[in-house]
């Protein structure tokens, strides 16, 4: 009999069993996106044949938590599915009930299951956190009428014009973000920085909306923009959209502290609680992670440049619309080591490569073309600093696999322990 993978969250099992969940829930389905509390709660995306849903399991002492869940269902004429199992409590609804969302999704509820529509498209959703979604003024048209989404919930008229748009080319599409704690990057902020000259995008303001656009202080609008992100556009497009991204985070790094506060975040107690975490999965590499971390400490000791970061800094953050870039996502923008945005990019496109990059990881095309435009500034790239962080960024995505809920996840574990060992020695 295989050992469950916690003893205390029986349920967290079949997040790993596609077939076993399918059947469960009466439909094809799996999850993905993991957060796991050990013995308390785990918390998934669900891909099922009506698109995204949150998946949640709470330990019998922790399903307290959905009682309010299942409250609000009841008064909005959602539906939501609940399962006992070995005592605990397994559970999935709409994003319109998503527990840690509720508040922030309140301007939506005069649109019914706003998110269900056919008009609105999700592009990204973290379960608990964080929601993306786009919306076209030619299918809301057609989909929400002059009487607001739902017909007769009272939301009013939900339509759009073609500000905000790229050249009004796109039919007003709008992304919108909901977020369950409001960001402290402001609009004011990066409209700041798009002042100075860096390239990005700046939520749209009040008055650029249509009347009846949902709005509160943890929504807002960006116009779209380009033709994708730097990670999907094809590789005769990729080299110049690097080029250009480089010089942008070169601009980037030049601007100064949006708070004097800021301080330089020292990495060494965040490459600890890493190995920690990582060798609770797989205690059997536990030694191996010790000397991982014991060759990169120092590279990430060393001394050098400190800027304002993107600090989350890849090839999906950055959007493409021929050689032109846009900057996105500044949610994690802070004080730090400049080739920390640059390690992180490199080692993004190294876990997407069709072949281990090993001590070549600076030179696959992405990142190359990237250091290139980076270089073309006034600030020269130290590339073994770059791959200090490189190998860093590798270790903080160790547990992709785990929280990406494959059934393989240990031996995928293991290939990138391994793409981190050839990326040091």
């Amino acid at each position: 009999m295989t050992t469950p993978l916690d003893p205390g969250l029986a349920a967290l099992d079949l997040f790993f069993d596609a077939d076993a969940l399918s059947s469960l829930l009466g439909r094809p389905a799996r999850a993905g996106h993991l957060r796991w509390k050990r013995g308390v709660s785990a918390i998934a995306r669900l891909h099922d044949d009506d698109g995204v849903r949150w998946l949640a399991a709470y330990s019998k002492d922790a399903a307290v938590k959905l009682e309010k869940t299942f409250r609000r269902a009841g008064a909005h004429g959602l539906p939501l599915e609940q399962y006992e199992i070995d005592g605990g409590v397994l559970a999935s609804g709409p994003i319109a009930l998503d527990p840690r969302l509720y508040g922030a999704l309140r301007p939506f509820r005069g649109f019914g299951d706003y998110f269900a529509s056919p008009a609105v498209r999700v592009l990204k959703y973290n379960p608990f956190r964080r929601l993306v979604f786009a919306v076209d003024a030619a299918d809301s048209t057609a989909e929400f009428g002059d009487g607001g989404f739902g017909g007769t919930d009272g939301g009013g008229s939900f339509g759009w014009t073609d500000r905000g748009t790229r050249g009004g080319t796109d039919g007003g599409t709008l992304v919108g973000r909901v977020s369950a704690a409001a960001p402290w990057t402001t609009p004011d902020m990066l409209a700041g920085l798009a002042a100075n000259g860096v390239p990005l995008l700046v939520p749209l303001s009040g008055s650029a909306l249509a009347a009846g656009t949902p709005t509160g202080k943890h929504v807002h609008y960006l116009p779209w923009y380009g033709e994708g992100d730097l990670s999907t556009v094809q590789p005769a497009q990729a080299g110049a959209a690097s080029y250009a991204a480089g010089e942008a985070l070169s601009l980037l790094h030049r601007q100064p502290p949006v708070h004097q506060s800021h301080a330089w975040r020292a990495p060494a107690g965040r490459l600890m609680s890493l190995v920690r975490e990582n060798a609770a999965l797989i205690p059997e590499s536990g030694d191996r992670l010790t000397r991982v971390r014991s060759a990169l400490e120092p590279l990430l000791r060393r001394p050098g440049r400190a800027a304002m970061i993107h600090g989350d800094f890849s090839a999906d953050q950055v959007l493409v619309d021929g050689s032109d870039v846009r900057l996105i996502d500044f949610e994690r923008c802070t004080y730090g080591a400049a080739a920390s945005d640059l390690g992180s990019f490199a080692a993004m496109e190294a876990l997407g490569a069709d072949s281990p990059a090993g001590d070549d990881v600076l030179a696959l095309p992405r990142t190359a073309a990237l250091l290139d435009g980076y270089s073309a500034g006034p600030d020269a790239v130290n590339e073994s600093e770059v791959l200090g962080w490189t190998v860093f960024f590798l270790l903080n995505r160790l547990r992709e696999p785990f929280r990406a809920c494959m059934p393989g996840w240990r031996q995928q574990m293991d290939n990138r322990l391994a793409m981190i060992e050839g990326v040091l020695w």
